[in-house]
C-alpha cells in the first residue's frame, strides 16, 4: 500500500513538472512578444517626441495587451505557487513571475489609483507659477523659467518667494491626492501577497522593509562623516555669498538657497560660480573644447571610440550594423537629450537610439549606453523571465562605472583630450572631485529622505502628509531647513519628489554605491595602487570576460549571489565612494579647521 501511495506521488509529481515545464516555456515566450511590443512603441515614442499621438496610443494598447497577459499568467501560476518546486531554476523563474501590481485592484479603485499618479506627476511637470514681479504673469515653468531666474537672482525675496510659490503649488493642491494614493498603495501591497506594504515598496531588491533599511542606515552612518565636512564648507561659502543672519553658525543651512549652489553642479558648471572651488586659479578642464579640438566632432566619432574602450578591457565587439541601424533622437531640450540602448526579447536584437549633440555629458552618457548593449546582449542567454537586472539600476551601475573611470585624467591623457600635466595635479583633481561631490554626495540623503518618508507612512509610524515628519527627516539627514519653520498646515513633499510618486530610491542608492565599489574592485584587480580618482581601465583587457559571465546571470540569482561572483563580496558598502573622496575629504576638514568652520547643527 506504501509503495502504491508512493508511484502515485510520484507521477503526480511528474504531471507537476511538466505542466510547470510548459507553463513556464509558455510564459517565458509570450512574454517576449509582448514586452517587444511594449519596447518598439516606446521606441517610437522616443524617436517621433513626445507629442506624437499615434505613438502614445501603441504605449496605451501594448501596455493593456501585457497587463492583460501578466493577469492571466498570475491566475494560471497560483497552483505552482502553492506546491513544493524541487528544481531550483523552476523555483527562481516561477518567482519572477511579473506582478499584477495595481491590476490587483479593481474596478473604480484601479481607476483612481491610476488617476491620482497621473495628477500628482502632471501637476509635478507642468504646474505653472505665477512670476514674482508681476502676479498676474502665472505662465512660469518650475525648468527652465524659474530654474533660470532663480540661478541668475541676486534678489533674496525673490529666490524665496519662488521656493513658498512651487510648493503652494503642488503641495497643498495634491496633499488629499498623496494621502488617499498611499492608501490605495498599502491596499495593493496587500492583494500582491504583501503582509506589510514596505515590503512591496522594496520588492526589486528581494529584501524586506527593515532588511533594505537597515542597510540604508549603514550607508548614512558611513557617509556622515564626509558630508558633515561637505555640508559645513558649502555652508561657510553660503554664509560669504548671503550673510550670517540668513546663514548662521551651528545651524541646517536654508534649503532654498542651498538647491541652487549644490544645483550649479548639475548645470554646465563654470568655475566662478563657487566661491570656494579648491583651486579657482587652476579653474575646471573644459572636455567640451578637448572633444571639438580633437576631432570628435559628431556622435558616430565618439560611438567608435567608446566601443573600442569596451573591446579593450575585453567586451566583444561591437559590430558596424548597430551604428547603421541607429537612429537620432527627437528631444525639446538639450538636458534630456542622451544615447540609450533598446533591448528587443522575441527578437533578439539591440536597437540604438542616439543624441546629435557633442558634448561632455553626452561623450560620457555614451560609456553607458554602450555597456547596457553589452550587458543586454550577455542576459540574451537567460529566458525571458531572468533576463533583468539583480536590482533596478543595476546595469547603470556597471555603466557608471566605466563612464567614471573614463574621467580619469589619465584615460583622457591617452586619447589625446588633455595635454598639460597639471590635470594630473592634486588642485586641478579636488576641483573635479569637488563638483562631482556636490552631485553624489548630497544627493544620496536626499534620495533616503525622500523613501524613509514614504515608508514611515506606509508602515504606519507616520501619517501619509505629517509635513512636520518631513522636515525632521530632511534636517536631521540633510542638513537643510525652510525658509521659516513649516508645520502640518503645510505640505512640502510633492515638491521634492522628483520622479513618479511611486518611484522608490533605495536602488537608486544601491546603484550608486556600487558604482563606486565596482571601480575599487577593478583598480585593485588591475593593480592600480594609485588614487581612484586616477585610475584607468582602459585596455585592462582581463576585465571583460569575467564581466560579461557575470552580467550573463541577468536575475538567476539574487544579487548576493551575483555580487559575490563580481567582487567576491556578497555585500554592497560604501567604501568605494568613500576611497574615492578621500582626497577631497582631507582637504575639506583642513580647510574647515584653517577657517574655523562650524561642523554639524543642532
Amino acid at each position: 500500500m506504501l509503495n502504491f501511495f508512493l508511484l502515485i506521488s510520484l507521477c503526480w509529481g511528474l504531471v507537476l513538472g511538466e505542466s510547470l515545464t510548459e507553463f513556464l516555456n509558455e510564459a517565458n515566450h509570450n512574454l517576449a512578444l509582448a514586452y517587444d511590443q511594449e519596447v518598439l512603441a516606446q521606441l517610437q515614442h522616443e524617436i517621433q517626441g513626445p507629442n506624437d499621438l499615434v505613438a502614445l496610443l501603441q504605449i496605451e494598447i501594448a501596455n493593456e495587451r501585457l497587463m492583460k497577459y501578466i493577469n492571466y499568467l498570475n491566475n494560471k501560476g497560483k497552483k505552482f505557487k502553492k506546491i513544493e518546486v524541487e528544481n531550483l531554476k523552476q523555483r527562481r523563474l516561477l518567482s519572477m513571475l511579473p506582478q499584477l501590481g495595481y491590476e490587483a485592484l479593481t474596478g473604480m479603485e484601479l481607476r483612481r489609483i491610476y488617476s491620482l499618479s497621473a495628477n500628482m506627476s502632471e501637476s509635478y511637470k507642468n504646474v505653472k507659477l505665477c512670476a514674482y514681479e508681476n502676479r498676474k504673469n502665472c505662465t512660469l515653468s518650475l525648468i527652465p523659467d524659474v530654474q533660470t531666474i532663480v540661478q541668475e537672482s541676486k534678489n533674496i525675496d525673490e529666490i524665496e518667494y519662488y521656493w513658498y510659490e512651487w510648493r503652494r503649488s503642488t503641495g497643498l493642491s495634491t496633499r488629499s491626492q498623496f494621502v488617499e494614493f498611499m492608501e490605495l498603495y498599502k491596499k495593493t501591497a496587500r492583494l500582491n501577497g504583501y503582509l506589510q506594504a514596505e515590503d512591496y515598496w522594496f520588492r526589486g531588491l528581494e529584501l524586506n522593509g527593515v532588511e533594505t533599511l537597515k542597510i540604508l542606515d549603514g550607508f548614512m552612518a558611513a557617509l556622515r562623516p564626509l558630508f558633515l565636512q561637505f555640508h559645513a564648507h558649502v555652508r561657510g561659502s553660503l554664509r560669504k555669498m548671503y550673510g550670517e543672519r540668513l546663514i548662521p553658525k551651528g545651524r541646517p543651512y536654508p534649503q532654498h538657497l542651498s538647491e541652487i549652489f549644490i544645483g550649479n553642479a548639475f548645470r554646465r558648471v563654470q568655475a566662478e560660480w563657487f566661491v570656494d572651488l579648491p583651486a579657482p586659479n587652476v579653474g575646471l578642464f573644459n572636455i567640451t573644447e578637448a572633444l571639438q579640438r580633437r576631432g570628435w566632432t559628431t556622435t558616430q566619432r565618439v560611438f567608435w571610440n567608446v566601443a573600442e574602450y569596451f573591446r579593450g578591457i575585453g567586451l566583444p565587439q561591437l559590430e558596424s550594423s548597430l551604428w547603421t541601424f541607429a537612429q537620432p533622437m527627437s528631444y525639446q531640450e538639450e538636458d534630456h537629450c542622451f544615447h540609450k540602448a533598446w533591448r528587443f526579447y522575441a527578437l533578439r536584437q539591440i536597437n540604438f537610439t542616439y543624441c546629435p549633440l557633442n558634448d561632455e555629458e553626452r561623450f560620457f552618457n555614451m560609456f553607458e549606453a554602450q555597456s547596457d548593449v553589452h550587458f543586454f546582449r550577455a542576459t540574451a542567454e537567460q529566458p525571458t523571465l531572468l533576463q533583468e537586472e539583480p536590482f533596478p539600476h543595476f546595469s547603470d551601475a556597471i555603466g557608471k562605472c566605466f563612464s567614471l573611470a573614463a574621467t580619469s585624467p589619465r584615460y583622457l591623457h591617452k586619447i589625446g583630450l588633455i595635454r598639460e600635466s597639471k590635470w594630473f595635479e592634486l588642485p586641478a583633481r579636488l576641483n573635479r572631485l569637488y563638483i562631482q561631490g556636490l552631485r553624489v554626495i548630497f544627493l544620496l540623503p536626499v534620495f533616503y529622505v525622500l523613501d524613509r518618508y514614504r515608508v514611515e507612512a506606509l508602515s504606519g509610524h507616520i501619517k501619509a502628509d505629517d509635513n512636520e515628519a518631513y522636515w525632521r527627516l530632511t534636517e536631521f539627514y540633510t542638513g537643510a531647513a525652510a525658509p521659516k519653520r513649516r508645520t502640518n498646515a503645510d505640505f512640502d513633499v510633492p515638491a521634492k519628489l522628483l520622479m513618479e510618486v511611486d518611484d522608490q530610491y533605495a536602488s537608486q542608492i544601491f546603484s550608486t554605491v556600487l558604482q563606486f565599489q565596482l571601480l575599487k574592485h577593478f583598480c585593485s584587480r588591475t593593480g592600480q595602487d594609485r588614487p581612484l580618482d586616477l585610475c584607468d581601465l582602459s585596455d585592462q583587457s582581463g576585465l571583460g570576460p569575467g564581466l560579461r559571465r557575470t552580467m550573463a546571470l541577468g536575475s538567476s540569482q539574487h544579487y548576493s549571489h551575483v555580487l559575490q561572483k563580481l567582487l567576491g563580496e556578497t555585500e554592497l558598502n560604501i567604501d568605494g565612494l568613500l576611497s574615492y573622496f578621500q582626497p577631497l575629504h582631507n582637504w575639506l576638514v583642513q580647510q574647515n579647521r584653517l577657517n574655523n568652520l562650524d561642523v554639524g547643527w543642532a
